[in-house]
């Protein structure tokens, strides 16, 4: 999840800044707005396309392999925050990337499921940890 979030957080960054026109395009559709702005852009929806689907697995698995609450509660959060991107980033291409709000949302709930996966990790690890020394 991690590696992937820093993919989706650099090609996301860079499709923004350098590939989104500021004064916004006019979508025919969801998927034409994204390739309109080229494979980057495709790349990132894809990327988006599989956090979203780990982070259910991840969810789902939080539950079977770990008793951590910790854990499982990171990882419903960053679910939410993937979601939230997901969201964000749906709104952002129909507005035809002029919606700023957004766009914030979508970075925004990027960091929150960023932040949300290190803290499950954290959690996953130090209960690894405590089990190995009883």
């Amino acid at each position: 999840m991690l590696g992937l979030l820093t993919l989706q957080g650099w090609s996301g960054d860079t499709v923004n800044i350098f590939y989104a026109p500021s004064s916004g395009i006019t979508p025919t559709g969801f998927f034409s707005a994204v390739e309109s702005l080229g494979s980057l852009a495709v790349l990132h929806m894809s990327v988006g396309i599989l956090l979203s689907i780990l982070a259910v697995v991840v969810f789902a698995l939080s539950f079977v392999w770990s008793k951590s609450t910790g854990v499982r509660i990171a990882s419903a959060l960053g679910l939410i925050m993937v979601i939230s991107a997901a969201i964000g980033g749906y709104l952002f291409a129909m507005s035809g990337f002029s919606n700023g709000g957004n766009s914030a949302q979508m970075g925004g709930s990027f960091i929150g499921a960023y932040a949300f996966y290190f803290i499950a990790l954290y959690y996953s690890r130090s209960t690894n940890q405590e089990a190995k020394s009883n």
